[in-house]
């Protein structure tokens, strides 16, 4: 980060900063006052802190609340328990540690939590309540991304939560959650079925369900919502047997449970396990006498090990990002998800549902996997498709000209050929599940799903990243660092009138959302926003929100893409994607 860039980020995180009322650090500072009152929840008292926004708005920030027994010792490995009850009141008034990861040289500087395996804690941002007003505000369980391998809720500010959901008349509930071995380590059988941090984050909902009126919020509203590895966790828990009665609305940014990196197999996660813990000094026997037996000396071997020994991130990992695959992922296992994801949504209640992503989702993993974009990188994908899908590899060639324009011609132009990877590596990783989700959707008589593409950029939000991809554009974060006000990329957000506009524009939408499950309503000051159409089950060219500094309905070209790919599809169809 720049000098003196770095100066004004640290002058703004002291309230020294006094600029506009609607940008990140142009923002007046919110003034900070003592909470009139206390709340209960099941386990005992709790204080946070009352805030006002430069708007006006009073609101009230609880940060670190348990919501489980901390995962240590024995039960590491361990679906998380029910936390324990405390006789004082507990004090609620800064971010709770992160799961265990691997920081970068920017999370040093960013970040004021630390790391520890006790991590199951949550943070609830509601309005203030008002003596005698009993009123029931709507609720947005938010989970955060990272691909179960790093990140953590600490990036979703007080100011900026408050700012600009908040003071739109709604609760919003953060939570941190187990990650990379410690969230997900698996054998890929009964010895240790992993999961153990999707059974956190439905810990956490049933948690908010269940306190969640204490701080002036509607059990019986509770949107489940999600940005990437974050929005496939809300899918797979909206599709879960085990959810049910817990939330009536979700919001998927950036993923969802048919994204194929968002679960992945018994035998692979136990492989990718299995090799970690040999690296880590594990050393397996000459013969057991099942797999099973070895399967308890690899589980014995990874809880012994120190919790720093376990660290993850994603940064940097050009395997990931090539082969399409996150290594640590959610896995069928009999419980939480039972069944295979296509008999779980069949068996799953429809709801209102907004669906979407950044207009070129790749282009973020493009640079932090420092992809080229060469031809040889079009040639892998390609590969990897065929292997993946159990397509053959010439069906995958023919329709990756059909769909991309893939030729001789095209990979030598390093123009187009690197627009023709980010649409294919789009596609691949997003939005083919986007349009398969949306798709079911529709045929299921689901009439109130919404589509979305964030189309907005800014220089201030890429940074230094700006040079290292083939071109800028709406990504992967793109729409989360509009709906929170946090940058995943560069360190701060400076935002301009531009993007203030976008911003303000995209939280009343979801705000709305949250809560009657129409995104459409008329501003506060009286100006009418575009209204944002469901997809219709008549609806081919599923009419998506753009958004942009004036948003528009539109049909985007990657839907155009996925229904002439699923016409192919259909002509061999002894072969199906899971």
């Amino acid at each position: 980060m720049p000098v003196a860039q770095h100066k004004a980020w640290k002058a703004c995180r002291k309230g020294r900063v006094r600029t506009s009322s609607m940008g990140s650090c142009l923002f007046k500072p919110l003034n900070k006052v003592e909470p009139k009152r206390l709340v209960r929840v099941e386990q005992g008292m709790v204080e946070g802190t009352a805030l006002v926004t430069s708007q006006g708005s009073q609101c009230e920030v609880y940060l670190g609340i348990p919501y489980a027994k901390p995962p240590v010792g024995e039960l590491r490995f361990q679906k998380p328990q029910p936390p324990d009850s405390w006789d004082d009141v507990l004090k609620c008034k800064k971010f709770p540690s992160r799961s265990v990861q691997k920081d970068m040289m920017w999370d040093k500087v960013m970040s004021s939590a630390s790391q520890s395996e006790d991590c199951l804690y949550l943070n609830v941002f509601a309005p203030a309540v008002e003596e005698g007003n009993n009123k029931k505000h709507p609720v947005l369980f938010y989970i955060h991304g990272g691909g179960w391998l790093m990140d953590s809720a600490e990036k979703y500010t007080p100011k900026n939560v408050c700012r600009l959901l908040v003071s739109k008349g709604i609760v919003v509930v953060t939570i941190h959650y187990r990650l990379g071995y410690l969230g997900f380590m698996s054998t890929g059988d009964s010895v240790c079925k992993g999961n153990f941090g999707l059974w956190d984050m439905l810990e956490a909902l049933k948690w908010t369900h269940a306190n969640i009126e204490a701080f002036g919020g509607d059990p019986k509203n509770i949107t489940l919502s999600g940005q990437s590895a974050g929005a496939a966790s809300a899918d797979l828990l909206s599709i879960s047997p085990l959810a049910r009665g817990l939330f009536n609305k979700k919001i998927l940014m950036g993923g969802n449970s048919y994204c194929h990196w968002a679960t992945t197999k018994p035998a692979e996660i136990r492989e990718y396990c299995r090799r970690k813990a040999i690296k880590l000094g594990y050393k397996p026997r000459d013969s057991y006498s099942s797999t099973t037996e070895e399967s308890a000396d690899i589980f014995d071997f990874f809880k012994r090990q120190p919790a720093e020994k376990l660290e993850t991130t994603m940064f940097f990992s050009k395997t990931i990002f090539t082969k399409c695959k996150l290594p640590l992922a959610p896995v069928i296992d009999g419980e939480i998800l039972p069944e295979s994801l296509s008999q779980l949504r069949a068996n799953a209640p429809q709801v209102p549902s907004i669906v979407g992503g950044g207009e070129y989702e790749s282009l973020l993993f493009i640079a932090i996997g420092l992809l080229r974009c060469s031809a040889k990188d079009v040639a892998h994908a390609i590969d990897e498709v065929s292997t993946r899908s159990g397509y053959a590899k010439s069906f995958v060639q023919k329709c990756a000209q059909q769909l991309y324009g893939d030729s001789q011609d095209v990979r030598n132009n390093a123009k187009k050929r690197k627009r023709m990877y980010v649409e294919m590596i789009s596609d691949i990783f997003f939005n083919y599940a986007n349009y398969r989700l949306m798709d079911e959707q529709k045929k299921a008589g689901n009439n109130n799903c919404y589509a979305f593409c964030f189309e907005h950029t800014s220089k201030n939000v890429w940074g230094w990243l700006q040079h290292v991809v083939p071109f800028t554009g709406g990504t992967h974060t793109s729409d989360v660092t509009y709906l929170f006000d946090c940058n995943y990329m560069n360190a701060p957000l400076p935002m301009d009138k531009q993007d203030r506009v976008v911003s303000d524009v995209m939280t009343r939408y979801f705000a709305q959302f949250v809560k009657s499950g129409n995104p459409n309503e008329k501003s506060t000051n009286g100006a009418e926003l575009p209204q944002w159409t469901p997809i219709q089950n008549d609806d081919t060219e599923m009419k998506t929100l753009c958004f942009n500094l004036e948003p528009q309905m539109k049909t985007k070209e990657y839907i155009q893409r996925m229904r002439q790919l699923q016409e192919e599809r259909s002509k061999i169809p002894s072969i199906q994607i899971s």
